[in-house]
């Protein structure tokens, strides 16, 4: 039977030995206690190694927008406040050659106190901490988009054809 509690999402590793052919186990490894679904991080280094990942959640503290930080395994919030859920979130990076990491988190927040209106953040993604860098605020409850990503401008269709 499915236990909810047990089942609560973490950022996990899963690490197998692959040296001696098929392997026998595998090594399963909780790396933050933060809670939470559809981690993100900088679209350009997937299926690569990569640095910092992003993940929307609810906890250990209000619901927050966390930045993992996988070299030194430190974290950095973002907290929306107790009034305040927020959907999955999507990274721009700041230009085409930025570092990784250097851009920006952008997710929908809706505001619980508001009956359910949203607003889009925007949140340097280098200093989740200092709060949003813009918010647009919307005059309606916005659908939460899943599995969004950023697309830079000259990777669009142009319009005149």
């Amino acid at each position: 039977q499915w236990n909810p509690i047990a089942g609560v999402s973490h950022i996990t590793r899963l690490s197998a030995d692959l040296s001696r052919g098929r392997p026998r186990s595998y090594g399963i490894e909780q790396m933050y206690p933060h809670q939470g679904a559809l981690p993100r991080q900088d679209d350009r280094y997937n299926t690569m190694p990569y640095r910092f990942g992003y993940l929307p959640c609810p906890r250990p503290v209000s619901t927050c927008y966390v930045r993992f930080d996988h070299q030194n395994r430190t974290s950095t919030l973002y907290n929306a406040g107790s009034a305040t859920t927020l959907d999955e979130c999507c990274f721009a990076p700041r230009t085409r050659t930025a570092p990784e990491g250097a851009g920006h988190l952008v997710g929908v927040a809706h505001r619980t106190d508001e009956n359910g209106r949203s607003d889009l953040v925007i949140l340097d993604a280098e200093h989740l901490a200092d709060g949003p860098v813009a918010v647009v605020k919307l005059p309606m409850r916005a659908i939460g988009q899943v599995h969004g990503w950023w697309v830079p401008e000259d990777q669009l269709p142009s319009s005149s054809g």
